[in-house]
């Protein structure tokens, strides 16, 4: 299995965000980390992660031990000009979200961890499902465990 995170789901995570899913997050990133599942993000995401925490008052070495105790946790999946087109001739209408999507095709990922899945749509030949942190939690996580919800 592998995972890919929208930028939304490391921000909520670093800066505990309420208004996101921080703990549910943080479990995701535990079991990953336990399970050797890998979880990638995209360039642009750790760019813009950076750009956030550095805005939320953490800087210089902070900032950089921050970034790199993420890196640890995280692959940056590659992107290159296809991956791009095919974002910018998706039919997305954020043209964000499509390069993430995009991205997390590429590199084969099974499930798109965000908090906003309604700006992603899942295409069945993509073999990706946009799902929120709680849900994956609770019906990919729960599952495995033989947890009803």
């Amino acid at each position: 299995m592998t995972l890919f995170f929208d930028t939304n789901a490391l921000i909520d995570h670093a800066l505990v965000r309420q208004t996101g899913q921080p703990m549910e997050i943080a479990y995701i990133i535990f079991w990953a980390e336990n399970e050797k599942v890998r979880i990638l993000i995209s360039s642009g995401s750790f760019y813009t992660f950076a750009y956030v925490l550095q805005k939320n008052g953490v800087r210089r070495e902070e900032l950089r031990n921050k970034l790199k105790e993420y890196l640890k946790l995280i692959t940056v999946a590659d992107t290159n000009n296809e991956v791009l087109l095919k974002g910018l001739d998706s039919s997305f209408t954020d043209l964000e979200d499509s390069l993430q999507y995009m991205t997390a095709v590429k590199a084969k990922c099974d499930y798109l961890i965000t908090s906003n899945v309604t700006d992603f749509k899942a295409n069945k030949k993509d073999k990706i499902l946009p799902i929120t942190p709680g849900d994956f939690v609770t019906k990919v996580l729960g599952k495995k465990k033989g947890i009803d919800y």
